[in-house]
């Protein structure tokens, strides 16, 4: 399944309905399915919204392979790798000083059991992945 969404008001419904899909198909427990969506729905977001500025264009498709269950999305907007954002900064000030947000892709990624970033042809490739056989996980129940 792909499907291209271009707003951060249409993605969210898009990624659910992707990882609802998904998560039948495959027998994912509640908390590895809201895991698996958390993170498709940040990072697709983040895509629009810092990526992009507000719109742009975001392919997310998904698929079950053997134990792992993955969503993947790919973009043209500058080069990220989500892999390298730091909070380190974020939770050594005061909470009271913090700005809002900064945390929403560390939270987001401690919940997968995989994550893998490429750069690829011009396009970003973000791709999640929750493995179905994953009794426990530092993220949240399984």
């Amino acid at each position: 399944m792909t499907d291209d969404v271009g707003t951060p008001d249409a993605i969210g419904p898009r990624v659910a309905d992707l990882v609802r899909g998904l998560a039948e198909r495959a027998a994912l427990s509640r908390g590895q399915a809201y895991r698996l969506r958390l993170a498709a729905d940040e990072i697709a977001t983040n895509i629009i919204v810092h990526g992009y500025g507000g719109v742009g264009r975001v392919e997310v498709c998904g698929g079950v392979d053997g134990d792992r269950v993955w969503v993947r999305t790919e973009d043209c907007a500058p080069p990220f790798d989500p892999r390298g954002h730091d909070v380190t900064a974020l939770l050594a000030t005061d909470p009271a000083e913090r700005p809002l947000g900064g945390f929403g892709l560390h939270v987001a990624m401690a919940g997968l059991d995989e994550f893998h970033y490429e750069h690829v042809d011009g396009r970003n490739r973000n791709t999640m992945v929750v493995c179905r056989r994953s009794v426990e996980h530092g993220g949240g129940p399984a």
